[in-house]
């Protein structure tokens, strides 16, 4: 249910998310409980049930909070008028953010729920096709302007792009204090074959 105020709506169930995602770390998907969430957030059970009718909705929530901020940075490449330069810096923004303390736990959480849970794994393909999609869309403005390769596969680099990041946050986890610096490095000629 809907509060009148649309910005309302969309900041109290991203506080409510991010007490959920706070939860879900300290406890994982099962362990927590949604007076657990509650509780973290806050609010009454009656009000987290009008934002979240039940668990799977709030762990759907959860794993994709960092959409609309990474979307609005995908979406900013468009107006870099170097984009092999926006997509390097682009691509160390995800790595680092991906970094903040208990975020990979966070996904890999989201990762084995998905298996287990069809509408996790639908919310999280979503979330997968709105990156690849805004991904390739903020590409072409640049392939059509000419700062681009004309016979450049933009779908194809948008997946290994993301894959890419990924498998970075990923690698950082298990090697802490590593410098992404030399990782991003040797992708760097498979970003410049995008250039023209």
């Amino acid at each position: 249910m809907r509060t009148a105020d649309p910005d309302l709506h969309r900041r109290r169930s991203g506080e409510i998310a991010s007490a959920a995602a706070r939860v879900f770390l300290a406890k994982g998907f099962h362990g927590a409980s949604m007076q657990d969430v509650a509780r973290e957030a806050g609010v009454s059970m009656g009000l987290l049930y009008r934002y979240f009718e039940d668990k799977a909705a709030l762990i759907a929530a959860a794993a994709t909070i960092d959409r609309a901020p990474l979307l609005a940075k995908i979406a900013a490449l468009v107006d870099i008028a170097d984009p092999v330069a926006g997509l390097e810096s682009l691509l160390v923004d995800m790595v680092n953010v991906a970094g903040e303390p208990g975020y990979i736990d966070l996904v890999t959480e989201v990762a084995a729920e998905a298996c287990r849970n069809p509408r996790v794994a639908a919310v999280l393909q979503e979330d997968e096709q709105a990156l690849h999609t805004a991904l390739v869309a903020a590409l072409a403005s640049h392939q059509a302007a000419g700062r681009l390769g004309t016979d450049a596969d933009l779908a194809a680099f948008a997946s290994l792009y993301l894959t890419l990041a990924d498998a970075l946050a990923l690698r950082l986890r298990f090697e802490p204090g590593r410098s992404i610096t030399a990782l991003i490095g040797a992708f760097l000629p498979s970003i410049r074959t995008l250039q023209p």
